[in-house]
């Protein structure tokens, strides 16, 4: 389980084959605390360790997790978002997030100002019964609060900090994002679709 609070890192090598990829990530900061094996969100996909070399971390993608998830647009050198998972003595900095993405979205305006930026962003109309004002929501693994909700369409305003720590400000129109919904909302609709059988 992760909180949504991330950091960068960046993609050093992408070694396709038949079954998927091996994704390599340079990963300075992590590297000498994970071992092989470990969960690790990348882009908040829940990715396990194979290797470690140095700063480099490894991950076998499966080829379901490169059809549903931006992964597939990865390059050489790109910034992802990674992230450790929760521990049990530390704090709840965001909110859960499983690593799960249940799908992407598409950004449909970005406006970039000088205290903040806003993103409007495109939800699969199957997933807007997930969506509250002011609720939380993870895109890219990133931890973040609903600003605005219309239709299906959600705004969400990055602060200064979030956007220098993150891969938020290299998104531009028609990009795609990961996008994970809160968790409590899909137990609730569970629990009230249960009740009403």
């Amino acid at each position: 389980m992760f909180t949504g609070i991330v950091s960068e890192g960046f993609i050093k090598s992408i070694l396709p084959d038949e079954l998927g990829w091996e994704l390599v990530i340079d990963a300075a900061k992590f590297a000498s605390i994970v071992q092989i094996g470990d969960s690790v969100a990348i882009d908040g996909a829940c990715l396990s360790v194979t290797k470690i070399e140095g700063n480099y971390l490894s991950f076998f993608v499966s080829t379901e997790s490169i059809d549903k998830t931006i992964i597939c647009h990865y390059k050489v050198g790109s910034k992802i978002n990674i992230e450790l998972p929760m521990q049990p003595t530390g704090y709840l900095g965001g909110h859960y997030v499983l690593g799960h993405v249940d799908a992407t979205a598409t950004i449909a305006k970005v406006i970039a100002g000088e205290k903040a930026w806003f993103f409007t962003i495109t939800v699969p109309e199957q997933f807007v019964k997930y969506i509250v004002y002011k609720g939380s929501i993870a895109i890219n693994g990133i931890s973040l609060t609903i600003n605005k909700v219309i239709e299906n369409d959600i705004e969400l305003c990055i602060i200064p900090v979030t956007i220098s720590k993150t891969n938020m400000s290299l998104l531009k129109e028609g990009d795609n994002v990961n996008i994970e919904f809160d968790i409590l909302a899909k137990y609730t609709e569970q629990l009230l679709n249960k009740r009403e059988i």
